[in-house]
């Protein structure tokens, strides 16, 4: 049976100006989201949710 033990990873924080384009904010995700090295495959994204502290954005991670 397959390990399905979420994990989770905050990755940021991203600054306002980084959402001023769409492509700049997928870039930079990517590149932080690709760090991630101990999920079980490239496709093991089980959902991720921005939050918002003091003005910059984090995104929150759960991966298996």
């Amino acid at each position: 049976m397959a390990n399905l033990t979420p994990k989770y990873k905050v990755v940021g924080p991203f600054a306002p100006v980084e959402f001023s384009t769409p492509d700049d904010l997928t870039t930079a995700i990517e590149t932080a989201v690709g760090t991630i090295g101990d999920a079980s495959s490239t496709t093991s994204l089980i959902a991720s949710d921005p939050i918002t502290v003091l003005g910059n954005i984090y995104i929150i991670v759960a991966y298996v």
